[in-house]
């Protein structure tokens, strides 16, 4: 596909054409790379070659232009800023798989944000005029994750880190992200270690035979495919065998004294055992069993008092899997109801662009769109981290901003120490969406949406404030009051009341959303929730 691409007769004609293009025809032919581009992607997914391809990247040497097949095309560009070209540079034009940083306004400019995309894996094409010259680059990119997830799929049950290594020991593959494209110590001596054994596959102890290695190299990529195992999940079979014998030795000491211990006691205890297994019993340990082998009438009268605790513990466990059943379903029927809401405005926000035929909106609403939905549907996930649902709202905001020709400015306020908060996904984006639709809409002039993020003893707490129209203290009453008793009535408060069911619903009455207004000076809401631990992330 890759080479599809670099023979296509208007790539080769523009990027064999070294003086400039005037602004009408260099507009023409980019929207024509950028539709050759999307076409390959498309036919890539339909004929299932790569279900995990992203997006491809183009830059022409001689127009120093870069064209991204998500969103648009850059001029001038610094190619020290862009991976692929330096990659391409100093391999001499080498076709292979390396991590590169995705391509977009805020790398080409070297701009710190918080929002940081994350790495990719590239591979790298040139084309070459007939004095073997490169007059163009073709990147073709895999998100991390792709591959990330499918190892992790493999290596469900089995023990150990799983890691893959390019040749020069950088992470291509790897749980945590945030080392790929880079090298560590403890990969850095496998990879020598493997280079050493000179083999396509094998294995071998490290760190003084603490961790044992089993790896295999690609003969197309030349990976290594690294699975790091404890020693101790290798040799720990025999310690516990001897653990076990030990345990059983004790066990069975203990069960010839309780024996004897019973014995002693058996004409003159069983009503006093019947008694504390009652007490047990009250005092809600429904785990409690009497265990006793006595063959006279007490044994019928223990075993019953065992059958009863035994159903009186399955009833009790039943009826909380019903209201824990019963508050998961009334919480994604919440979920469920807000995510077509915003879908069917942003099909009318597409559709009034495309009636003015702004092609380079179009594309990056669809964009922002796209990046929208990835973090919306998450693979099922209700809980995401902070970071994640304030970039929701950085793409709704976008995608609004081209329908309101950038009247809306917004301003995000997120700490690092919050941004891995886990919070339901679609906490923020209904809030603002109601601060666009039922505040700044209304009022004339320049909106300004503000959300920030802070903490206070365990709690979280996000707030949300616009410049809107706002309103009265009558409508203010009313709106509060159909927030907290779950009134269906009033399409103003359909997602603030989702919103706040669904809070009560996971955390309890001490969380909630409150909301503060003034007409004529805009709108604030605050909401509070607790803060988890990360691992509420991976349940």
């Amino acid at each position: 596909m890759s080479k599809l691409i670099l023979s296509d007769s208007r790539l080769r004609s523009l990027a064999e054409q070294e003086t400039q293009l005037a602004p009408e025809k260099k507009n023409e032919k980019y929207a024509g790379l950028l539709d050759l581009l999307g076409f390959i992607i498309i036919r890539i997914k339909t004929m299932n070659i790569m279900e995990g391809i992203d997006s491809f990247d183009l830059y022409l040497t001689h127009q120093n232009a870069l064209i991204d097949s998500k969103s648009t095309y850059y001029e001038n560009v610094d190619t020290n800023n862009v991976d692929f070209v330096k990659y391409a540079r100093q391999t001499d034009g080498v076709e292979r798989w390396f991590v590169s940083t995705p391509v977009d306004y805020y790398t080409l400019n070297r701009i710190k944000s918080r929002l940081e995309s994350d790495k990719q894996i590239t591979y790298n094409k040139v084309l070459k005029d007939g004095n073997d010259r490169t007059i163009a680059v073709l990147a073709a990119n895999v998100n991390v994750s792709y591959i990330s997830d499918y190892y992790r799929k493999i290596q469900r049950g089995v023990p150990g880190d799983f890691v893959v290594l390019d040749e020069d020991a950088n992470v291509v593959a790897y749980s945590d992200k945030s080392v790929l494209g880079a090298k560590t110590d403890l990969n850095s001596r496998i990879n020598e270690q493997i280079r050493r054994l000179g083999r396509d596959s094998g294995s071998f102890f490290i760190d003084g035979r603490k961790q044992f290695v089993v790896y295999s190299i690609s003969q197309y990529t030349q990976w290594r495919y690294v699975v790091v195992i404890p020693a101790s999940e290798i040799l720990g079979k025999v310690f516990e065998l001897r653990q076990f014998l030990l345990v059983l030795v004790s066990i069975t000491a203990l069960l010839i004294f309780g024996v004897t211990y019973f014995m002693s006691h058996l004409f003159y205890k069983p009503l006093l055992k019947l008694v504390k297994a009652m007490q047990k019993i009250e005092n809600r340990n429904l785990d409690f069993r009497i265990n006793d082998n006595r063959k006279d009438e007490f044994r019928r009268v223990y075993q019953g008092f065992n059958d009863m605790a035994g159903e009186l513990r399955v009833l009790v466990k039943d009826l909380a899997n019903e209201k824990i059943l019963k508050q998961e379903a009334e919480i994604k029927l919440l979920q469920a109801q807000i995510n077509p809401h915003f879908l069917y405005n942003t099909l009318d926000s597409i559709y009034s662009i495309a009636k003015i035929n702004k092609v380079e909106e179009i594309s990056q609403m669809v964009a922002a769109l796209s990046k929208f939905f990835r973090i919306s549907l998450s693979g099922g996930r209700e809980m995401v981290t902070l970071k994640e649902a304030v970039s929701l709202v950085v793409n709704y905001l976008t995608i609004l901003n081209i329908r309101y020709r950038g009247e809306i400015s917004f301003r995000i306020d997120l700490p690092d120490e919050l941004a891995d908060c886990p919070v339901p996904k679609l906490l923020l984006q209904p809030i603002v969406e109601n601060a666009v639709y039922h505040g700044i809409e209304k009022k004339k002039g320049q909106g300004h949406i503000s959300v920030t993020a802070s903490s206070d003893q365990g709690r979280l707490r996000l707030i949300v404030e616009d410049n809107g129209i706002g309103m009265s203290a009558d409508k203010l009453k009313e709106l509060r009051e159909s927030i907290e008793s779950g009134s269906k009535d009033g399409a103003t408060s359909f997602a603030l009341r989702n919103i706040y069911r669904q809070i009560r619903l996971k955390y309890g009455t001490d969380y909630g959303i409150e909301i503060e207004s003034a007409y004529g000076k805009g709108t604030k809401a605050t909401v509070e929730i607790p803060i988890l631990p990360k691992e509420v992330l991976s349940e």
